[in-house]
């Protein structure tokens, strides 16, 4: 049973949280939507055993997939929980790196029936986060006269039903090895700004989620 640390614990993590949102001028929507994330992922079970066996072991290090000091590194990162940490930081990050229905009419100048009706239309990408649906702020580009990328609706198609969030949001905006642009690999957000084409990053999701 949590001792009277842990309800203080609990606390103080749930206002800094509040505050943190409060900060970055979102309002009471996004706490509960965190909160909700929070929730969901503490209740899911976690799995139990899942150990490699010897063999397996030494396959993983024979076929160079890992070195034994990488394997012990990961089991190690496992046990103590690093990998679970870092996926729920990167799940909520996806949460607090979007806007609201209104949020985004207010962007575009629109009223939320329109923001609707292009999401519906595949104009826009967004998720269900807490029973809301969430639009990601890298799909907007801060300028009026093109407030949302070039060939996102292009995107949004070819993007995998069961990709989460978190992992859109991680591919867009982190540089690709191939989108070099003067031996430089680009982000994806970036790609999309200079026209480039969005087959392209489709392309480069298949390859990868097929390896």
């Amino acid at each position: 049973m949590p001792d009277a640390t842990t309800h203080t614990e609990v606390h103080q993590s749930i206002q800094h949280l509040i505050e943190t949102v409060e900060a970055q001028g979102q309002g009471d929507e996004l706490v509960v939507i965190l909160l909700r994330g929070v929730a969901e992922m503490l209740t899911k079970r976690q799995p139990r055993g899942g150990a490699l066996s010897d063999e397996q072991v030494a396959f993983l290090i024979e076929s160079d997939a890992f070195t034994e000091q990488e394997f012990a590194d990961t089991e190690a990162r496992l046990a103590r929980g690093d990998l679970a940490e870092l996926e729920r930081k990167t799940r909520l990050g996806a949460i607090t790196d979007s806007l609201s229905v209104a949020e985004v009419a207010q962007v575009l100048s629109i009223d939320a029936a329109r923001v609707r009706r292009r999401h519906a239309k595949g104009d826009l990408y967004a998720f269900v986060a807490g029973g809301r649906r969430r639009y990601p702020l890298w799909q907007f580009t801060g300028d009026p006269a093109q407030p949302v990328l070039p060939g996102l609706p292009a995107l949004v198609q070819g993007l995998p039903a069961d990709m989460h969030p978190a992992s859109v949001q991680g591919f867009m905006t982190t540089p690709q090895e191939d989108l070099r642009v003067d031996g430089i690999g680009m982000k994806p957000v970036d790609w999309l700004l200079r026209d480039g084409d969005p087959q392209a990053l489709v392309e480069i999701l298949g390859s990868f989620l097929q390896s």
